[in-house]
């Protein structure tokens, strides 16, 4: 999946745009000496009166830096503070709600937002359709990893070493008659996720709830959380799942578009 396409400014700026090309460009190429006025004149197509004139205010402002020695200029400090503000403002606590009210109201499902703790999945986020009988999973709760499409979302990527590391290589608590007990079985069913993008869990954890779940990702393109969609098995039709499916892809990639994620998926090599 490819990053969100840019648009195109409405009242563009020259001077800023060439201002934050130069940042963008020095990005790219100047990693070690950096670049000089004649280099970033030749790749900006514009003349190096120009290029003085934004060099120097973007070094004023500590955006950039002029090395001593070879009086070539690189990314200074200035952008490195920055960059680690946006964590902060964007993470799994202040996100958009409308993200998981809107796939609520689309399919009249409880939808929650969980991340792992430990060996448990813990609800950080939940919204309820006021006409859906569900089962009572509050805020903060612990649920299971291997029982819960959450858990198993959240697990997906995790090698057979990782796993083991979390429950040990003892046979896997059984919740219901459906629930996987065996650490190999569990591997399967983690592959299947990684192929298909999205987790189920058909009444493993509670009798008579299907929940359907797919992960979050965050700038590392790593699993941070995973979002789910779950409701009574009775009302979980074929089409309806295939419709939700739908939905929680443009939930999840929302989400991870907003933790910095770049459309990337992690490839993991065969049998792991």
């Amino acid at each position: 999946m490819e990053q969100k396409t840019q648009h195109a400014p409405r009242y563009p700026v020259q001077t800023i745009d060439k201002a934050l090309e130069v940042i963008e460009i020095l990005s790219e190429d100047g990693f070690q000496e950096g670049l000089g006025v004649s280099e970033l004149s030749t790749k900006l197509n514009i003349g190096k009166s120009t290029v003085h004139r934004i060099v120097d205010t973007l070094t004023a402002r500590n955006y950039i830096e002029q090395c001593q020695d070879t009086k070539k200029y690189r990314l200074g400090w200035r952008l490195f503070e920055i960059g680690n503000v946006i964590p902060q403002q964007r993470n799994l606590y202040n996100f958009d709600i409308s993200i998981l009210q809107d796939l609520c109201n689309r399919y009249q499902e409880t939808v929650n937002l969980g991340v792992r703790v430990d060996d448990s999945v813990v609800t950080i986020s939940k919204v309820t359709a006021k006409s859906s009988l569900v089962a009572n999973m509050q805020i903060g709760a612990r649920e299971s990893l291997h029982g819960t499409a959450m858990g198993k979302a959240l697990i997906s990527e995790m090698t057979k070493e990782e796993v083991v590391k979390i429950f040990g290589d003892r046979k896997l608590e059984a919740y219901t008659t459906a629930t996987i007990t065996d650490i190999d079985e569990l591997m399967e069913e983690l592959r299947r996720i990684r192929k298909q993008g999205f987790s189920v869990d058909d009444e493993e954890f509670s009798a008579g709830l299907t929940c359907i779940a797919m992960p979050v990702r965050d700038f590392n393109n790593e699993i941070v959380a995973a979002i789910s969609v779950s409701g009574a098995s009775i009302r979980q039709t074929y089409s309806k799942i295939e419709d939700i499916k739908s939905g929680l892809k443009e939930a999840t990639d929302k989400l991870s578009y907003f933790l910095g994620w770049q459309g990337e998926v992690k490839e993991l090599a065969e049998g792991k």
